[in-house]
C-alpha cells in the first residue's frame, strides 16, 4: 500500500512538472518577480483586496519600503490552491491598470509596450498558478485597456516622446569580422570558446539559448555545407514546425570568420562530454558573457566601438 501510495505521488509530481512546462524558467521567473510587486503594491493600496490569512504572514508593513514588502511577500507566494495572495474572485480591473501606471523606467520614463505587456501575462500567470478563472469582464476590460495603451503610447512616440527605436542596434559585419579576429589573438580556451559561439551565433543567425542547446547529434555534413538542427526554438516552443536545418558554409576567403575552421580550433582544444553538448557546462551562456566583457574592456577595442557609435 505504501508503494502504491508513492507511486501516485510521484505521478503527481511529473503531472506537476509537465503544466510547469507551459511557461519556460526564464519567463516564469519575470512573471513571478512581476506579480510579487503587484500583490505588494496591493497589500500596501488596496488591503481589501489581500486575503487576511495572506495579510497577517505578511506582517505589519507600515515604514517599510517597497523593496522590504517584496522581500516579505515572495516566499508566501507558494502557488498552494489554499493560499491564494489574492481574492480573485473580487478583484477590480482598476486596480491592476493603476499599478501599471505607477511603474516607471530607472530614468523615470514610461515603460515600453512590451513591459507593459509582460506584466499583463505576469497577471494571467497567477491565476493560472492558484488555478483560478479570470471572468470575461476582466478580460474585457484589460483587452480594452491595452489596446488604448498601445495608442497612447505611439501617439507620445509619435510627439517625441520616448525612444522610438525599440531593441537592441544590429552587430555590423565590419565590428563582427574586428571581434573575431582579435578573439583569435587571445590566449587561452575562454578566447576560443568565445569566439566559435560569436561564429557559429552569427552564421545560424540564432539565439545564444538555441546554440548553446545544439549537441552533436544536432549537426550533419550534408554537400558541402554543415547542417545544424534546432531541437527547441522561442518561437516554436511546442516542436510543430517542420524540423528544416540552418546551413553552414566554410569561408576560404576570410579565415578569422570562418564558422568551420572555427568549429575544427574548437574542437582540437576541446573535450567532449557524455552530454554531447557542442558547448557542455552548466552555465555557458555566463561563460560567454564574460568572455565578451574582458574583450570590450580591451583598449584597442574600444577604440573600435567608439568609431562604430560615433
Amino acid at each position: 500500500m505504501r508503494g502504491t501510495q508513492d507511486a501516485l505521488a510521484e505521478l503527481r509530481r511529473q503531472a506537476e512538472q509537465i503544466c510547469d512546462n507551459t511557461v519556460s524558467p526564464s519567463s516564469r521567473a519575470a512573471y513571478v518577480n512581476s506579480y510579487c510587486r503587484f500583490v505588494s503594491w496591493v497589500h500596501q493600496n488596496h488591503p481589501n483586496f489581500i486575503p487576511v490569512a495572506f495579510a497577517d504572514r505578511v506582517g505589519v508593513t507600515e515604514g517599510l519600503s517597497e523593496a522590504q514588502i517584496r522581500r516579505r511577500v515572495k516566499p508566501l507566494l507558494t502557488r498552494k490552491h489554499d493560499d491564494p495572495p489574492l481574492t480573485f474572485g473580487n478583484l477590480d480591473p482598476e486596480v491592476f491598470e493603476t499599478w501599471l501606471l505607477t511603474l516607471r523606467k530607472a530614468d523615470g520614463s514610461m515603460l515600453s509596450y512590451s513591459a507593459f505587456n509582460t506584466h499583463r501575462a505576469g497577471l494571467f500567470n497567477i491565476y493560472r498558478d492558484y488555478v483560478q478563472q479570470m471572468g470575461p469582464a476582466m478580460e474585457k476590460e484589460l483587452k480594452q485597456f491595452f489596446k488604448g495603451l498601445k495608442r497612447q503610447l505611439a501617439t507620445a512616440q509619435a510627439c517625441g516622446e520616448g525612444q522610438v527605436k525599440v531593441g537592441k542596434d544590429p552587430l555590423s559585419f565590419e565590428l563582427y569580422e574586428f571581434l573575431s579576429s582579435h578573439l583569435l589573438e587571445l590566449p587561452g580556451s575562454d578566447a576560443i570558446f568565445a569566439r566559435v559561439n560569436l561564429v557559429i551565433s552569427w552564421n545560424l543567425m540564432c539565439r545564444s539559448a538555441n546554440a548553446f542547446g545544439v549537441r552533436h547529434s544536432h549537426i550533419e555534413w550534408g554537400g558541402d555545407s554543415l547542417r545544424v538542427y534546432f531541437a527547441h526554438m522561442k518561437n516554436d516552443q511546442g516542436g510543430d514546425r517542420p524540423r528544416d536545418p540552418r546551413h553552414v558554409y566554410a569561408n576560404p576567403l576570410q579565415p578569422s570568420v570562418c564558422p568551420i575552421l572555427a568549429l575544427a580550433l574548437y574542437w582540437a582544444t576541446s573535450t567532449f562530454d557524455v552530454d554531447n553538448r557542442l558547448f557542455p557546462g552548466s552555465d555557458q551562456y555566463d561563460r560567454f558573457r564574460k568572455s565578451l566583457h574582458r574583450l570590450l574592456e580591451d583598449e584597442r577595442v574600444s577604440v573600435e566601438l567608439t568609431q562604430v557609435i560615433s
